[in-house]
Parts: C-alpha cells; structure tokens; sequence
C-alpha cells in the first residue's frame, strides 16, 4: 500500500472507531430509533454505509485487473474530486442509488452490523496493499454521479461520506423524539 493510500485508509479507520465507541453504548432501541417514518435510524445507517463500501470494494476488486490501460488521474479527476467532497458537505439530501437502498422498516444488531463493518475494512485493507504507487494514481475508483478519479480521491470521498453520515447519527441523537 502507497504512503498516500495508508494516511487515508488510517484515517477512515479512525473514523469508524471513534462512530463505533458512540454508538456501542446505546440500547437496541435507540441504536434503531427514528426520527420520523421517513427517517434512518443509527443502524439503517450503518448499513448504508456498509453496503456503499462494500461495493466500491467490489467495483475495485473488478477494475483492478484492467487498470494497466487505465489513464492516471489528472486535473478533471482532481475538480470532480474536490466538487463531490463539496457537494457531500452541503446541506442537501441527494438519492440514494438502489443498490444501495435501505429498508425502512428493518432493525438491525449493533453487534453484527460492527463486526460485518470491521471485517469488510480487513478486506479493503488487505486489496490495498497490492496496489503500487503507479496503479493508486490510476482512474479505477468510479463514483455513480461524478465519474472516475484515483484511489485517494476516492478514500478521500470514502471519508466525507463517513462524516456526513456520523453528522447525521449525531442529528438522530440530538432529536427531541430519540429514547432517552
């Protein structure tokens, strides 16, 4: 694994275990409250999350093998790159991709749904450290709306996501209707 991908896979890592230490101590019932019926509950959430990287895991798992003709990442990837991590920092809710659609009326267990988590980030780790210098410059990593950027930049999104979902998990605890 490239220095540059170690920083920002560390970093999603840190992430998840500082959302896991929130979420942990908080009962079956709150952990799948919600504030309204159009709402996620914390675990809805997480599973969103989880289904999201497990197909960008997927997808690079794919792309990979066709990533020797692969252009390297240029200027266009790096505006594409900065315009989604702006966009996901908006207020704004966007359409979540069907693949990736939660049910509304699903409970889930905080402790599979950490576990799952925790063993699909072995797995991306593990694809990551067969990648090179050359190939983490690559366009492999594709988001659904803005299109191919390189691995960093897509980790980077990785962890906007992250911080736009736990804002969202804290958002779900601070609502006047969450179990106390």
């Amino acid at each position: 694994m490239t220095n540059a991908l170690t920083i920002a896979f560390d970093r999603l890592e840190t992430q998840l275990d500082t959302l896991l230490r929130t979420v942990e101590p908080l009962s079956h019932a709150q952990q799948n409250s919600k504030p309204d019926a159009g709402s996620w509950s914390i675990l809805q959430v997480f599973r969103h999350m989880m289904q999201s990287e497990g197909q960008i895991l997927r997808y690079l798992r794919k792309k990979i093998q066709g990533s020797a003709t692969a252009p390297k990442a240029n200027l266009w990837s790096s505006i594409r790159s900065v315009v989604l991590n702006v966009a996901m920092r908006l207020p704004l809710k966007y359409k979540v991709p069907d693949a990736i659609r939660i049910d509304f009326d699903e409970n889930y267990d905080f402790e599979k749904l950490s576990s799952e988590w925790k063993t699909l980030r072995v797995e991306m780790r593990e694809f990551l450290e067969t990648i090179d210098e050359e190939t983490a410059q690559k366009e492999i990593f594709r988001h659904p709306v803005v299109g191919l950027m390189s691995l960093v930049q897509g980790l980077s999104f990785m962890q906007v996501h992250l911080e736009r979902h736990t804002g969202q998990i804290e958002r779900i605890i601070q609502h006047p209707a969450f179990p106390r």
